[in-house]
């Protein structure tokens, strides 16, 4: 390699006003003034290098050459030289300056500009999950650099880890980017669509219930009836999913979907539950929207809830189809809607047999690449044979996702709903009527991760308000889950 360099003229100018105050101010702080300038000119992965090696030491044009011995005795010039060339993602220059930029004094060097300079030279030698684990902790340190998103995404992509770069590509399609940027990641969106593959997830949730069968306050009696006292669990919760999709050509496609999710408690075994789920559709998709009907079977395994026995034992199965839609109203807005119709027959609780009707319909707005919002609405109407157990429910959820300096993420919901059943209860004779209010907050932390599974700590509050008192309920819930798509 080269020991010289070209460095523009405008890089020497910038850098001595840049560099003037170099103790008063961070490299850190000046990322972001930075990011300003480079969000209008943001480049894809492996563009033309902006610094080259030459061999001889002249000028030219409006470059200057420099040996690289010279140019280590400016530690300025070099920040300033390296800069650029890890917001472009230029490999090239990236492995040109940065052993330049390890010898410089520890006083210029910053955290992140190290971090994303390690990123781009992983990827340089395919090291995808050690250049993904470096751009998180770039984007955990400083959330708002957009060029760091943009290269983290194309590192996914290109490690096959398509869910987490579509998220990460729908979050900068809502930032205001140059048009040839978006174009390039609509280019990754549709060729993320377009990719047949076998998709597998899940999650494992830790779960203390300490009112696992929602009763209410103690002692609330109606009449001459009382009450059950409440019942405390500890458990873990889990789903598992595996989906494949086959491509016809113009936007058609099957897809298969399987599916289970369940809650074993070790110490209140009678409420251990377990379902599965197959589905196999069509649908049609293209950049902005994605629509897909799928007939589905279901079969659901409980341990009855009571003391009779805490085993494992067919408790229902549902059949029906679904058709869901996805619409991009524009790059910050998304529609999403989904119906559901199933049948539901029962083991031992044949007053419960009947069929659902469920629909939701709602919006997202990607305020920017940090900040999220979202609101849905949603109806389900149950019939079962039982008049007092078919019911009316209708609700609406709020939701709000922020990433936040230092490498914080928080999510926050709230939902209300009101549920009307349609006859009295025998012997109570009263028809419920039950208003249902919930709040949910998650933390996380984005450079804390292994294996690509991120820990997230949730506080649940759900309260019921029924005009029967057996049936109003207060539950308080904190939990740990953990996720992984791969």
């Amino acid at each position: 390699m080269s020991n010289k360099l070209i460095i523009s003229a405008l890089t020497l100018a910038l850098s001595t006003s840049l560099f003037a105050n170099q103790d008063q101010q961070k490299i850190s702080d000046r990322l972001n003034d930075q990011r300003i300038q480079a969000e209008s000119t943001i480049l894809a992965p492996e563009t033309k290098p902006v610094i080259k090696p030459q061999v001889e030491e002249h000028k030219q044009g409006n470059s200057v050459s420099i040996t690289k011995e010279e140019l280590a005795k400016h530690p300025d010039l070099v920040v300033r030289a390296l800069l650029p060339a890890v917001m472009q993602g230029n490999m090239d220059n990236v492995e040109l300056l940065f052993p330049i930029y390890q010898q410089i004094p520890a006083q210029f060097k910053d955290d992140i500009l190290t971090q994303w300079a390690e990123a781009i030279l992983a990827k340089k030698k395919q090291n995808y999950a050690d250049s993904v684990r470096l751009y998180r902790q770039v984007l955990a340190a400083q959330s708002d650099i957009l060029p760091a998103r943009l290269q983290l995404a194309a590192t996914l992509f290109e490690n096959s880890e398509l869910e987490a770069a579509e998220d990460q590509f729908q979050k900068l399609r809502s930032e205001p980017l140059p048009d040839e940027i978006q174009s390039i990641i609509s280019q990754y969106l549709t060729a993320i669509n377009q990719r047949d593959r076998w998709t597998f997830s899940g999650g494992l949730t830790y779960l203390n219930d300490p009112n696992i069968n929602n009763a209410p306050k103690a002692g609330t009696t109606y009449g001459n009836w009382s009450a059950p006292k409440a019942e405390s669990a500890q458990g873990v919760g889990f789903n598992f999913e595996i989906g494949k999709k086959w491509s016809w050509g113009n936007g058609f496609f099957n897809q298969l979907g399987l599916n289970t999710n369940g809650k074993y408690y070790w110490n209140n075994k009678k409420y251990n539950e377990i379902s599965f789920r197959g589905d196999f559709g069509i649908g049609y998709q293209n950049a902005k929207a994605t629509i897909s009907v799928s007939p589905f079977i279901e079969q659901t395994l409980y341990a009855s809830g009571s003391d009779k026995s805490d085993t494992l034992k067919r408790f229902s199965k549902s059949s029906g189809g679904a058709l869901q839609l996805n619409y991009w109203l524009s790059p910050k807005w998304q529609w999403n809607s989904n119906y559901e119709y199933g049948e539901q027959r029962y083991i031992s609780r044949k007053h419960l047999n009947g069929n659902y009707h469920f629909v939701s319909t709602g919006l997202v707005y990607l305020a920017n690449a940090k900040q999220y919002w979202t609101i849905n609405l949603n109806y389900n109407r149950t019939s079962t044979r039982d008049r007092d157990d078919s019911f009316l429910r209708r609700g609406v959820s709020l939701g709000w996702g922020q990433e936040w300096g230092q490498g914080l993420s928080t999510r926050l919901s709230v939902s209300f709903a009101q549920k009307h059943y349609k006859g009295p209860m025998p012997i109570f004779n009263i028809t419920q009527r039950n208003k249902e209010y919930g709040v949910q907050a998650s933390i996380w932390h984005r450079a804390v991760h292994y294996l690509g599974i991120t820990p997230r700590l949730t506080y649940s509050f759900t309260k019921t308000r029924s005009n029967h008192p057996f049936y109003t309920y207060d539950k308080h819930r904190v939990f740990v889950d953990f996720s992984k798509q791969f």
